[in-house]
């Protein structure tokens, strides 16, 4: 809960009053204002890059162990294996890519064009032990599927040490 202060004001009579305000009671206001002044200007284009923060698009990403192996799906409609890089990097799973769609529809008394492009990056970590020669991927109907088999479990041994 946001902590009060109480801010010293004199009355026009002259006689002292006491208001309370929540401290950020401005960054409240302002942070409303701007996102009421992005909302009627931010469905036309040429307005979009004033009035509302840059659309940022990132891919959906399910993890789930099947058949002895670490599944990730990604969703990316319209994407080719052209559009899209699968990498180990240390020890994540890196996946980026770009999207580009141009659209355009012509009619008698009709005109528009849209285009869509950006990119995108997901990382995600991979369990010790896994070898990246063996990591599989596979796109298709803009799906992502990446196959890490689990790393075989380390069989720990117990041994008694001597204390001198």
């Amino acid at each position: 809960m946001a902590e009060t202060s109480a801010v010293p004001v004199k009355s026009a009579n002259g006689t002292a009053m006491r208001r309370t305000e929540p401290p950020g009671f401005f960054d409240d206001i302002w942070s409303e204002m701007e996102r009421w002044w992005a909302r009627p200007f931010s469905f036309f284009p040429r307005f979009r890059s004033f009035a509302a923060e840059p659309m940022v698009w990132a891919p959906r990403m399910d993890v789930f162990e099947k058949d002895n192996a670490i599944v990730v799906k990604t969703e990316l409609p319209g994407l080719t294996k052209e559009d899209v890089k699968v990498e180990v990097e240390g020890d994540d799973l890196v996946v980026r890519g770009e999207r580009k769609s141009e659209s355009e529809v012509k009619e008698e008394d009709y005109y528009r064009s849209e285009r869509t492009f950006g990119s995108f990056y997901r990382r995600m970590p991979l369990p010790a032990g896994v070898t990246p020669d063996q990591i599989e991927a596979s796109l298709k109907d803009g799906v992502l599927e990446v196959r890490v088999p689990k790393p075989a479990a380390v069989k720990s041994q117990s041994k008694t040490v001597p204390i001198s």
